[in-house]
């Protein structure tokens, strides 16, 4: 069986679902983590900026780019 990119995130979608509907709070980080993907990829120049801001925010800006590098781009 092929996994392409949409089957791989339709199934990844699927199972964070029924796990969110098992558990509440793990219903509610993934909650979190998507509005944060959001507002990321609307403003990722601010919301870098902002998180610079925060104490440890050095780490996470890090922790900011490898997660970008682990997201493939489909932007030209």
């Amino acid at each position: 069986m092929i996994w392409n990119d949409r089957t791989k995130l339709g199934t990844v979608l699927v199972i964070s679902v029924l796990a969110g509907m098992m558990f509440f709070w793990l219903a509610i980080l993934l909650l979190a983590v998507g509005a944060f993907l959001i507002v990321w990829g609307q403003e990722p120049r601010r919301t870098e900026e902002f998180l610079a801001g925060l104490p440890g925010g050095a780490h996470l800006v890090k922790a900011l780019a490898q997660v970008q590098s682990a997201i493939p781009s489909r932007e030209p």
